[in-house]
């Protein structure tokens, strides 16, 4: 029994794309609490985490679902 390569690459695209979307939304989340001189991951409250793993969950659900819903172009050889 042989899959499509479209069966087996289109949840692996969206996986990625969605870690990738989530992992960014996440980083700048941070990068926007943090601005700053003096400031560290010790002064960030539990809001600012709480906000930076909604984006990111947020960015991996909406990135993750778009790219799955998207269909691969054909391959030319």
């Amino acid at each position: 029994m042989t899959r499509s390569v479209e069966a087996v690459t289109k949840p692996t695209k969206a996986i990625v794309a969605g870690l990738l979307s989530a992992l960014i939304a996440f980083g700048t989340s941070l990068t926007t609490a943090l601005q700053g001189g003096s400031a560290s991951f010790a002064d960030l409250t539990d809001g600012q985490w709480l906000a930076a793993a909604v984006a990111a969950l947020i960015a991996f659900g909406a990135t993750g679902s778009v790219t799955y819903a998207v269909r691969n172009r054909p391959i030319s050889v």
